[in-house]
């Protein structure tokens, strides 16, 4: 729960109010985050939209911290790679929460995605869904972007 994390386990720094850029070490690049608006955010949506559960795209920001708060408040992750699901499961996330939505997946991840329990799946074209047919079976699919162009 997020009440036991530590900064360690979210693997960033606190910045105290105030603060200058003198006070930041010479680390590589960094971002400053704040958490309390990840949450009032995620309920925001939550109060308008009560029906629909949204589903975090890891790949917009992977923060551990990030992603732990948004798992601590049941959202649901569009995974697009093997090592976004193993993060995302690895904060004890239920794979029915965990979308893995690729628009050129390659089958090695399709079967390592359904080997870890995720039965959700995008596809983007014909030649996606056909992929995923010849992989497997019982894998629930939700149609992205299917688009005709004549």
């Amino acid at each position: 729960t997020m009440n036991t994390a530590t900064p360690t386990e979210f693997e960033f720094s606190f910045l105290e109010e105030g603060f200058s850029a003198r006070d930041i070490d010479d680390r590589d690049a960094f971002y400053v985050c704040d958490l309390g608006d990840v949450v009032k955010k995620h309920l925001r949506w939550m109060r308008a939209l009560p029906r629909v559960t949204p589903f975090y795209a890891v790949k917009c920001n992977d923060s551990r911290a990030i992603v732990m708060t948004l798992a601590s408040l049941g959202s649901g992750f569009d995974c697009a790679s093997k090592t976004e699901i193993q993060l995302v499961q690895s904060l004890g996330v239920d794979p029915s929460r965990i979308i893995y939505a690729n628009p050129c997946k390659q089958v090695s991840q399709i079967k390592y995605a359904s080997a870890h329990g995720i039965q959700m799946m995008t596809f983007d074209s014909e030649v996606e869904l056909m992929k995923v047919a010849r992989c497997l079976c019982g894998v629930l699919l939700s149609i992205c972007r299917l688009l005709s162009f004549h």
